[in-house]
């Protein structure tokens, strides 16, 4: 079989069907000659090329910017979250805010649906050869690789994760999909192809990654592994057991949430031949299984000297932020190494250095970090939606401003209150109007140097505030200095701390979920959780966590939607600071809020609709998810 391009149409039947769509970066790599299966597989290094080119179907989750002109590399969940908004007009962010998805411009907006069935074709091509590859023993080739039968199960084992992680992305988008866990013929019977019911997904997923944990090693060191002495340096960004264990525990909490357990919304929907595609009632017993899949990989983590992130201990400011800088720490179970992406750090920055200034974080999120003695400052909203109602008991204050800095720089003299003695992962990940960075202090008012008034285009600071996360503090930018390549953290552990305290709640009640949370807010610098908690205060101190703790990390989206809140959460307006107003830092003006997105969420919007012309490839015997289906 020749391995041909194909144009990348996005459709499911095309992917699931052996028209080869290459990766062009894995093909430039090859002879110049029309590659067989047969071949690559007949060679070791072709062999290899493969299985990396396959890998670049992962999600870049760090681009939040999700332009629209980009029609693969796009992550548009953050800013369709609550807790940013995009001000670029590109961002594919802001059709999912104004609820205008529908089947015909939905792979534009989430290339998911194309981009994961090619990684699944790439994946399953590579399980059915990968036991053709030749082995290459020490001494018998002039090449420097060595391949032994270990590498080889090893390279299955990350087939089996990246399968599960394409899958993972599918489910979460689209709900139930169609299983392919074979790479089909041309001539095969397309018409055959339908969604499958969605806890057949799940278990797909959670086999796979199973099979996956079986094949490979705990973890990946950087340097000379000293029980093995083998380098393991190449290695590290690749599949592990740990990261097989990690997607285990996130599918199964998902499983266990209500959107994919059993929700009534969606216990009518079947496909075209009446099999139901959701549960038709709630197993709450899915919650045990989600939390002993949660510890099983917090016991395995651990045992392999996986721990949370507290760099040196003594700055809790930096015990959170540099979890995201300083690569390849304990914390991180599965990461992509990306390059420079110095566009996001630009897209961080304040315009009066050269930023973009786009990556905006709601009003709505500021108001989430708690104060420092771990109150909460703002209670809810008034009925204008906008007004904030304050627990006056925790010391916040809406108005006025600090005449002192803090004596350990959280804060600087003469920035408003409300911006004061907050917790330590406020100042980590929020710059505001009077804070410090790098060699300027931001000036978000109108007519400040970060100001509206300075904006060109739709590059300005939209709500007020500019996102830190994953921010190099050293990059500078005309000329470019302080460049570092940059990694995607996609699970770490303190995700399944937290996946695993959720589960264990709803399985059991709040006893073994205080340690778990409580480790991640140590950490952090906040005390621990109020003693004697129930069920239900467990559960809502555990989704601020959440919030909190994985923010801009693409799950706020999602978390959302599993608990079956985005109605409450996504169906109202995000606010910001009046960022038309202001003439100097203490102008009253500057800090009145105002609407910076109107959004709007219907209950059709707990899932992306598929693509229109997978449906109609597919003979319609794809059926599309509810409340699309007449557009």
């Amino acid at each position: 079989m020749k391995i041909k391009y194909y144009p990348v149409i996005g459709a499911a039947i095309v992917a699931a069907s052996l028209l080869w769509v290459a990766c062009e970066d894995y093909l430039d790599k090859l002879p110049e000659e029309d590659m067989t299966i047969e071949r690559t597989f007949s060679e070791y290094t072709h062999a290899k090329r493969f299985l990396a080119g396959a890998y670049m179907h992962l999600p870049k989750e760090i681009n939040w910017m999700g332009d629209l002109n980009n029609t693969s590399d796009r992550n548009p969940w953050v800013g369709a979250s609550d807790e940013m908004e995009i001000a670029y007009d590109g961002a594919a962010s802001h059709l999912i805010n104004a609820g205008s998805v529908n089947p015909q411009n939905s792979h534009n907006i989430c290339p998911v649906w194309n981009e994961c069935f090619m990684g699944v074709r790439k994946a399953n091509i590579f399980i059915e050869n990968v036991d053709k590859i030749p082995l290459i023993l020490a001494g018998t080739e002039s090449l420097s690789d060595v391949f032994t039968e270990q590498e080889r199960n090893e390279w299955k084992g990350e087939a089996y994760m990246l399968r599960a992680m394409m899958y993972f992305e599918l489910i979460r988008t689209y709900g139930p999909v169609p299983i392919l866990e074979n790479s089909l013929e041309t001539d095969a019977d397309f018409n055959s192809v339908r969604r499958s019911p969605v806890q057949e997904c799940i278990q797909l997923v959670a086999d796979d990654c199973d099979r996956a944990a079986a094949l490979l090693p705990m973890r990946y060191k950087e340097g000379t592994n000293p029980d093995t002495g083998i380098d393991e340096s190449a290695k590290m960004g690749r599949f592990t057991k740990g990261a097989a264990l990690a997607l285990k525990s996130r599918i199964l909490l998902y499983a266990a949430s209500k959107l994919y357990n059993g929700d009534p919304d969606y216990a009518d929907f079947e496909d075209n031949e009446g099999t139901p595609l959701f549960p038709q009632s709630e197993d709450p017993g899915k919650w045990a299984i989600a939390a002993a899949a949660a510890k099983a990989c917090i016991d395995s983590c651990e045992a392999a000297g996986h721990r949370l992130y507290r760099g040196d201990g003594s700055n809790f400011i930096d015990n959170y932020r540099n979890i995201f800088l300083d690569d390849y720490n304990d914390e991180w179970i599965f990461w992509r190494t990306l390059d420079y992406w110095t566009h996001f750090d630009r897209c961080s920055t304040p315009l009066s250095l050269l930023g973009f200034s786009i990556l905006c974080p709601t009003q709505e999120l500021v108001d989430a970090f708690q104060m420092a003695d771990g109150s909460t400052p703002i209670t809810g909203y008034e009925a204008d939606g906008t007004t904030p109602i304050i627990n006056t008991a925790s010391g916040y204050l809406e108005t006025g401003y600090i005449a002192a800095a803090s004596p350990d720089g959280y804060w600087r003299a003469g920035v408003r209150n409300m911006y004061v003695n907050r917790e330590p992962r406020f100042y980590a990940v929020i710059n505001f109007a009077g804070k410090q960075w790098r060699s300027s202090t931001c000036q978000f008012w109108n007519t400040g140097t970060d100001g509206y008034s300075r904006h060109n285009a739709s590059d300005y600071c939209k709500t007020g505030y500019l996102n830190v996360k994953y921010v190099n503090p050293g990059v500078a930018f005309n000329p470019y200095s302080g460049e570092k390549k940059k990694c995607w953290v996609y699970f770490r552990l303190a995700e399944i701390y937290l996946n695993y305290a959720e589960a264990i709640n709803e399985a059991e009640g709040p006893a073994k979920a205080y340690e778990y949370v409580n480790h991640i807010r140590g950490r952090a610098g906040l005390p621990d959780l109020t003693a004697g908690l129930n069920r239900d205060q467990m559960r809502e101190a555990i989704r601020h966590e959440r919030r909190i703790e994985l923010a801009f990390e693409t799950h706020r989206y999602f978390d959302v939607r599993r608990w079956k809140i985005a109605e409450q959460t996504d169906n109202k307006p995000v606010h910001g600071l009046n960022i038309t107003k202001g003439n100097r830092l203490n102008d009253d003006e500057f800090y009145r809020r105002v609407v910076a997105d109107p959004r709007s969420f219907e209950k059709k919007n707990y899932f992306f609709p598929v693509p229109y012309n997978e449906i109609s490839l597919s003979n319609f015997n794809i059926v599309q998810n509810p409340g699309y289906a007449s557009e």
